[in-house]
């Protein structure tokens, strides 16, 4: 299990849910880690657990990827501490506010875009950048099946990551002769930390999904894809947007 050994990869969002589970199975692969997350408790850890068991050599910077500022210092941060930017998971984001689309007010619109769009704009752009120093490199953005299909009381969430589906999908075409790689995994519901407290206070929203597979995803078995998406096995995949929903999107 080393196919990323010695790699330098961003994990945005790292300190829990998909991040962290990336986190620790690059870990498992020897990969050098740049854990990226604006919980400090948690991206801490997530490095700490690396260092500590001999795996791979992890680095916590805290960021906030709606500001521009915040992630060229994350992206300048993995590079100087491992000399290069080869491979990124971009996991951080934001859940919906459960309202209709004629209740949403232009702030809530804007802090679920400004996260999950603009920000993945921000990472992917100086990722973009520094990979462009190098000789190519693989970015994943973590998505959402409902970039695919619709979602109640969700219009701000779905929007948001339709958005970055395309995003990817003009980035793979821009930076194919650059060596870079750039698609989206787009996740079914996953019980991340953001997913239990949803389901905690809005039950009504998530308990009428019918899933075929039956059940919710761990956090391991999305990060597995993300993973393998930056390794060489997927190196003939640019522009993809690959699905792990658990068959929600065919039901």
């Amino acid at each position: 299990m080393d196919k990323l050994a010695g790699k330098s990869v961003i994990v945005t969002g790292g300190g829990s849910g998909i991040g962290r589970a990336a986190v620790e199975l690059l870990g498992e692969q020897g990969a050098l880690v740049t854990v990226a997350d604006l919980n400090e408790a948690g991206g801490k850890a997530a490095a700490a657990a690396l260092n500590k068991g001999g795996q791979g050599r992890a680095q916590f910077v805290t960021a906030d990827v709606s500001s521009e500022e915040s992630v060229r210092a994350m992206v300048a941060a993995a590079a100087s501490k491992f000399g290069s930017v080869d491979g990124a998971i971009n996991s951080a984001g934001v859940v919906q506010h459960w309202k209709l689309l004629h209740e949403l007010s232009a702030a809530e619109w804007d802090f679920v875009v400004n996260i999950n769009l603009r920000g993945m704009f921000f990472c992917i752009k100086y990722q973009i950048q520094q990979m462009m120093k190098n000789s190519g490199g693989a970015i994943v953005a973590i998505a959402s099946i409902a970039a695919n299909i619709g979602f109640g009381n969700s219009a701000e969430y779905c929007a948001s990551k339709a958005g970055v589906t395309g995003l990817v999908r003009a980035a793979a075409m821009d930076y194919a002769k650059q060596g870079i790689r750039v698609n989206a995994l787009l996740p079914g519901p996953t019980m991340t930390p953001l997913v239990e407290r949803a389901l905690a206070t809005k039950p009504k929203n998530l308990g009428s999904l019918e899933l075929p597979i039956g059940r919710i995803a761990a956090p391991a078995e999305v990060a597995r894809g993300a993973v393998w998406m930056i390794s060489d096995e997927a190196s003939y995949m640019s522009g993809s947007c690959m699905t792990i929903d658990g068959g929600l999107s065919v039901a």
